[in-house]
């Protein structure tokens, strides 16, 4: 209960431009209270009037400069306003009791925010405002909405959050953070949204951090990582339009077996949550929505340190570059990848990993997908090994991998093993049907094209790729042009013979291609033919990859 007297209201600044101190500010916040309370349709009673505890939830503190329509200006705040939060809060036991709305808008909090033990039971704004130094809330409820919105945080040590309760909705909207920012020992109760923001440093949720519902992250640039450290998960995440540098799990925890953890690349589809989002939007909802929907999420790395999964984690409709599972278990829950995409993984255990749980939730087609990548992490795996150890076992069996890696990217690709099979085939007898000087020539080529990717990296690796491409171009292939063209017009026939797999009629006969049956030549004829008899397996294992036992 506040009591507003006009004796001392009238010696209020008429602006917050006027405030000097948090005395002065007091002044004007009660003038702005009395001005609220007339509109109403309170009456003064003599010189004064009462909001009593009641009726404070329906007014508001307005730390606000009202700007000109055709100016737009922040005032400066350079004095403490935790003060001036405590003297219209209500001290119970250890905490002030806030009931007022407070709206802090169009301006600049240069002095630091230090806010603790305050239940907040109106909603909290802080628009168009910029925040100097550090900013911290502590050991408080919002009971109500918490919004910051258009604001700007600069290069402060960090934004912290620490034991803190949301019982109500959580916004940042267009909001630019220069410092780090901190999410400690705190529960959401309610949904939250990260909507059109830039975070240049990180963006961390961690020490017992409790996620009880929806969090939402729809067109926001995550510049440096957004990570969950020590975290409790129940909840659904979405992202939508979103750019993340780095998306990270560590050490998350599931409250029991039915707690789920679920990121989608879907637009939430549900009025009661349409409703908060739209309200959030204002003037500009259809071009966000616009926005939202024809914009992908892309994530850089997203990883999964450590964790005991007791729970059910769904990853659905996302595209990233970079995955790691490392040092996770399933103890009693699952992991549910649908349509999950990803380019590269950490490691070959995270793609043992998502490989597993996608046949144990009879999920054949992302499951082949993941079993391709894991055997690209095995050959990467056997090349370290190969630089150190230089054991053949190990070379034969990265021959193996890449060969079927090149045939049909690792059983995936039916139609590019298929090609393959016709040909590199087609080659090997063509170099068989030539000038045994330009198989000499590819073999040569083929020797240093092994020997850089086995023992040389980076940049070399560029320069030797890109000189073998040019020498290629230019001497290679018109060798072969020029031999093909001489050739009479049983190549085509030789080669349709060559092609059926068990006729070896043309290595009988001494006349075999020209005149002269060479030791090099009879050798490029059988790896021909030998990349047939590869190729035909390798299209058949392809075409029946969904099949059941495959």
């Amino acid at each position: 209960m506040i009591v507003l007297d006009t004796n001392e209201t009238i010696l209020s600044p008429r602006n917050i431009r006027e405030c000097k101190t948090k005395e002065q500010l007091i002044l004007y916040l009660k003038l702005n209270l009395l001005g609220q309370a007339l509109n109403k349709g309170k009456i003064l009673q003599g010189y004064s009037l009462t909001i009593t505890d009641e009726e404070e939830k329906d007014y508001t503190l307005n730390i606000r400069a009202i700007n000109n329509d055709n100016v737009e200006e922040k005032i400066p705040i350079s004095f403490s306003l935790e003060n001036v939060i405590q003297y219209f809060s209500t001290k119970k036991e250890d905490k002030y009791e806030l009931n007022y709305n407070i709206n802090f808008e169009n301006i600049i909090i240069s002095c630091g925010l230090f806010i603790q033990n305050v239940n907040f039971n109106g909603s909290v704004y802080f628009r168009n405002t910029t925040l100097q130094l550090n900013v911290g809330f502590y050991n408080s409820n919002f009971n109500k909405l918490l919004v910051f919105s258009h604001s700007d945080f600069y290069k402060m040590q960090r934004l912290e959050f620490d034991n803190i309760e949301f019982n109500n909705m959580l916004s940042f909207a267009y909001c630019n953070f220069d410092c780090r920012v901190e999410i400690k020992n705190s529960k959401f109760n309610s949904i939250s949204f990260f909507i059109r923001n830039t975070f240049h440093s990180i963006l961390i949720f961690s020490k017992k951090c409790e996620l009880n519902n929806i969090i939402c992250f729809y067109i926001s640039n995550f510049k440096s990582n957004l990570e969950f450290k020590n975290t409790t998960m129940n909840t659904i995440m979405y992202f939508r339009g979103s750019t993340i540098s780095k998306l990270s799990f560590n050490e998350i925890k599931f409250n029991d077996n039915n707690s789920i953890l679920s990121i989608d690349n879907n637009f939430i589809e549900n009025n009661y949550y349409d409703r908060f989002f739209y309200y959030l939007l204002e003037d500009e909802k259809k071009e966000i929505l616009k926005d939202i929907n024809k914009k992908n999420n892309e994530i850089n790395k997203i990883h999964f340190y450590n964790i005991r999964i007791t729970g059910k984690i769904d990853l659905q409709n996302i595209e990233v570059k970079e995955a790691d599972f490392k040092g996770s278990i399933i103890d009693g829950g699952l992991i549910n990848p649908v349509n999950f995409k990803v380019h590269k993984f950490a490691n070959r255990e995270s793609a043992l990993f998502l490989k597993n749980e996608a046949y144990a939730r009879n999920n054949a087609i992302d499951a082949l997908e993941y079993k391709a990548k894991e055997i690209d992490k095995h050959k990467e795996d056997l090349i370290k090994d190969w630089q150190k150890n230089k054991d053949f076992k190990t070379f034969g069996d990265i021959v193996s991998i890449g060969l079927s890696s090149l045939y049909s990217d690792n059983g995936q690709n039916w139609i590019r093993a298929f090609i393959c099979t016709i040909l590199f085939p087609t080659v090997f007898f063509t170099l068989s049907y030539t000038n045994f000087k330009v198989g000499l020539y590819f073999y040569i080529l083929l020797i240093t094209y092994a020997i850089n990717i086995l023992f040389f990296k980076d940049i070399l690796e560029y320069i030797i790729n890109s000189i073998l491409v040019y020498l290629i171009a230019c001497i290679l292939l018109p060798l072969i042009y020029i031999e093909i063209t001489s050739f009479d017009e049983s190549y085509i026939k030789e080669l349709f013979m060559f092609l059926i797999p068990t006729n070896f009629e043309q290595i009988k006969e001494s006349i075999y291609i020209y005149n002269d049956n060479t030791l090099f030549r009879g050798f490029n004829y059988f790896i021909g033919k030998i990349a047939f008899w590869y190729g035909s397996v390798q299209t058949v294992t392809a075409f029946r990859k969904f099949a059941k036992g495959a």
